[in-house]
């Protein structure tokens, strides 16, 4: 026994573990590493090819709501932009977000109106390749891909001018898409998109109060999805896992963040709550509390409506009309998500439970702002709704595609990459042509209330070289011009209220001291109102078409246009 025992054991070879090669290693990274580059480069491609264009023709001039938010663009830097864009309840929208944003591109390309429509543009390219990128990170590059055809073909059905449009209900919808992107990652354990949520969230409640329902909807499924990981967290530290011992920091820190980073965005807001007469603030509150004066739509329709945000892509899909999908394809859109998320519960992938969590809530939120709205219901109120149906169908990827993934994968044996690749290529190709598509739409769309004929640029010359000539601009103390427009109760006093805030800017930033009607002052503000009785010089703007609009005795026609003319002069004394 003591020899066996002694006798010396006979080596076995064992043959190394073969690590594998660098270089093959670093190829398969390069690879994803390019594809996921591509995937960005096809999502900002309808933003840039629009930013071309518009830097292409960049000569023209924004009219009516948009020419009053460049006016109050113009104005940042030299009086203070507290507030939003007006409403037509008497309160405005809650904070100037947009208009600061805005002021970047305006000061770099000199106080063009064209760069409106280029921030505009910037903000929904960044908008879509952070939607993207988060998808990726969160959800690997087969889910990106599929981001990518949901939201190109998504932004193609807002229309090929949606992206140019600079009008606060329009500017958040993108960046409002991904605000609930950045909180769904945040609820899946990136704590650092917390904070950076706070931003787009913020700045499509400032633009328009129909975002109010939709940002707290998800802000009530991020609290919620924060406690539950609170509860997992401290239930991990009482097993002693070290790793989750150290989560509570971590989320301190970025919940701390999101407070700061939220505070500075409200700054303006909140100090005109605090010092204004009334404050805009309490004023919205009370409008909210009030409840819809003249309510149009039923719960019904309400539903409806929102459901027809889940079958607008099988409809665009199938060539039948996404602006009014049929039944069918509601129902194939709603199938196909109870489906997922019921996959999704089975398999618990929690990605795509909680982006599908966060998407009802939205649907949920769209029905309330559906049904209190006041008056007749006009698309813009509640343009956002369209993130519905993206998330929706971004959720059914997620959900299902681990699964067709594992199906390519059996049929076609153990060659790890080869299930992403028969998956991919078709997804890439297919999300390559909706972007092309896309971006050549973008392209070749005209800017909305953009005037590219330059005939105001005339008329203000017109206006302006009379104050030269009567010496007006360089006196001591140039007078006040006031900036009439047609007092026509028909449709040529609507086309006059187009153009004359276009005029009002030009007049502005050749440095004359504009003042209009005491019934602008919504939109306008005070400061354009108060000193009117100081008025040393009146200019009026009409249609050409409108009869009625004739000078006054003290007035002489400076300009006529195809569409516009201006008379100006020098009021009597009283």
């Amino acid at each position: 026994m003591a020899t066996a025992l002694t006798e010396p054991i006979p080596a076995v070879a064992v043959e190394p573990e073969v690590a594998p090669a660098p270089q093959r290693v670093w190829t398969v990274r390069g690879r994803r590493w390019l594809a996921g580059l591509v995937l960005l480069v096809l999502a900002a491609l309808p933003a840039v090819l629009g930013v071309r264009d518009v830097l292409a023709h960049r000569d023209g001039y924004l009219l009516a709501d948009h020419g009053i938010m460049e006016l109050h663009v113009n104005d940042v830097g030299e009086h203070p932009e507290l507030l939003g864009a007006y409403s037509r309840f008497g309160w405005y929208h809650p904070g100037p977000m947009a208009t600061y944003l805005l002021a970047v591109p305006y000061r770099l390309m000199d106080g063009a109106s064209a760069s409106l429509v280029v921030g505009t543009l910037v903000l929904a390219g960044i908008s879509s390749v952070g939607a993207v990128l988060v998808v990726r990170r969160r959800a690997g590059l087969l889910a990106a891909a599929w981001a990518l055809l949901v939201l190109t073909i998504g932004v193609r059905l807002l229309g090929a001018e949606f992206i140019r449009d600079v009008w606060n209900p329009y500017l958040p919808v993108l960046p409002f898409l991904l605000g609930v992107l950045l909180c769904w990652t945040a609820i899946r354990g990136d704590a650092w998109a917390l904070p950076l949520a706070v931003v787009p969230m913020s700045l499509a409640v400032q633009s328009h109060v129909g975002y109010l329902a939709p940002v707290g909807a998800v802000g009530a499924v991020v609290a919620a999805g924060l406690l539950v990981r609170a509860l997992r967290s401290r239930l991990a530290c009482r097993r002693g896992d070290r790793e989750r011992r150290r989560m509570p920091g971590r989320w301190s820190v970025a919940g701390a963040a999101a407070v700061v980073v939220g505070l500075v965005l409200w700054l303006p807001p909140i100090a005109q709550q605090i010092a204004g007469t009334p404050g805009n603030i309490g004023m919205l509150v009370d409008y909210l509390r009030a409840g819809p004066a003249d309510p149009t739509l039923s719960s019904s329709t309400a539903v409806r409506m929102i459901g027809e945000e889940f079958g607008r892509l099988p409809a665009y899909v199938a060539g039948a009309s996404a602006g009014r999908p049929p039944g069918w394809a509601t129902a194939v859109g709603v199938i196909a998500v109870v489906v997922a998320l019921g996959v999704a519960v089975r398999r618990r992938r929690g990605d795509a439970l909680w982006l599908g969590a966060l998407t009802l809530a939205l649907a949920a939120a769209g029905v309330a702002a559906l049904v209190r709205v006041d008056g007749p219901w006009l698309p813009y109120l509640t343009r956002w709704t369209a993130v519905v149906g993206v998330l929706a169908w971004i959720t059914v990827g997620l959900a299902l595609m681990p699964d067709l993934r594992a199906g390519v994968a059996r049929l076609l044996g153990r060659r790890p990459l080869l299930p992403d690749v028969v998956l991919g290529a078709p997804l890439v190709v297919l999300a390559t042509i909706a972007a092309v598509v896309t971006a050549v739409g973008v392209a070749r769309a005209e800017t909305p209330t953009f005037d590219s004929t330059d005939e105001i640029g005339r008329l203000e010359q017109a206006v302006v070289a009379d104050l030269d000539r009567l010496g007006l601009r360089t006196v001591p103390d140039p007078p006040v011009v006031r900036v009439d427009f047609s007092t026509s109760s028909g449709p040529e006093f609507v086309v006059s209220a187009h153009v004359g805030p276009a005029l009002a800017v030009q007049l502005v930033r050749d440095g004359v001291d504009v003042q209009v009607q005491p019934r602008w002052v919504m939109p306008f503000g005070q400061r354009y109102v108060e000193r009117i009785d100081e008025a040393g010089y009146v200019v009026t703007v009409a249609a050409v078409e409108d009869t009625t609009a004739v000078p006054e005795p003290w007035q002489q026609v400076l300009g006529v246009g195809e569409q516009f003319q201006v008379f100006g002069g020098v009021p009597p004394v009283p």
